[in-house]
């Protein structure tokens, strides 16, 4: 391989992120890891609904006593609250490291990630 070929285009050597610069490569991380976040509380939430339907119990205890109290309506609107929640510690983050900012989210989004599928793989049995 020549020299030319491993430096990229037009003879630098690439970065893995382009010519993105840091403000648009955090950008990016930002909304990828907050979409993720928000497709897995909807997919936690539907799980859920599903979940309880078919005679299992919800774990987390708050969560538990929102929908005996408000149903699923109010479920949606504590889904929502953590969303909210989420996002303003995110801005107070923000201030301070956007890394960490995004680093919480993507956290978030991993742990609502592995409750979804906790619950899916608990409605298809897999899980006792």
């Amino acid at each position: 391989m020549s020299s030319s070929q491993s430096r990229g285009l037009g003879g630098r050597i690439g970065r893995p992120w382009g010519d993105f610069d840091a403000d648009q490569r955090d950008a990016m991380l930002a909304a990828a890891a907050w979409t993720t976040l928000v497709i897995a509380s909807v997919l936690d939430f539907v799980t859920t609904q599903y979940g309880l339907a078919a005679g299992f119990t919800e774990d987390n205890p708050v969560a538990k006593a929102v929908i005996h109290q408000f149903g699923f309506a109010g479920f949606a609107v504590f889904k929502l609250g953590a969303l909210a929640v989420a996002a303003t510690a995110v801005l107070v983050l923000r201030e301070w490291s956007r890394t960490a900012a995004t680093g919480a989210i993507a956290f978030g989004a991993l742990l609502t990630s592995l409750a979804a599928l906790t619950n899916a793989l608990a409605l298809h049995g897999v899980l006792g």
